[in-house]
């Protein structure tokens, strides 16, 4: 009897798993986070930051630093943003990853880009532009910026959204 309640529960395992996919551990994190778990994240970006600058200096360092590291991209990123994120990586030879599931959060504070490690790693910040300061920042912006970032995020998404249907 205990062999049959076992067998059940197993194949009820394995139905939900058929319909619902593999359960994810920690799902509202690995959303936020572009599919991986908070600590190990060594550096992020936001869609608002990859709007309002490039990283590519900053990110090839510590690609040179870490070359077992991978980078997550937000599939709803700017093409040429992402392009040329893609194509640093393919260039320092680091794994990347396009994540276009509308799971993953997709607002101004978002992150589009990360750079990740396969376990758990303790950096002081993710935040690149506390890891790296701009050393020539912009003159103060009015806040029709992050307006005009919160239109174009929206214009992204149903896009998106129509190129689906």
């Amino acid at each position: 009897m205990n062999t049959m309640s076992q067998s059940d529960a197993q194949l009820d395992k394995h139905l939900q798993t058929a319909l619902f996919g593999t359960p994810v551990l920690h799902p509202d994190e690995q959303h936020r986070n572009l599919g991986t778990f908070h600590e190990r994240i060594d550096l992020a970006i936001t869609f608002t930051q990859a709007l309002t600058r490039d990283y590519s200096a900053e990110l090839q360092a510590e690609m040179a630093a870490h070359p077992d590291y991978q980078l997550l991209l937000h599939g709803l990123l700017d093409q040429d943003i992402r392009d040329r994120y893609v194509q640093l990586a393919a260039k320092q030879n680091v794994k990347f990853a396009i994540r276009n599931d509308l799971m993953y959060r997709h607002e101004p504070d978002s992150l589009a880009v990360a750079l990740v490690a396969t376990c758990a790693i303790t950096p002081t910040t993710i935040n690149i532009d506390q890891r790296f300061p701009d050393p020539q920042p912009a003159p103060h912006q009015s806040g029709d910026l992050l307006e005009r970032i919160h239109h174009h995020l929206e214009v992204q998404r149903q896009d998106f959204l129509s190129k689906l249907k």
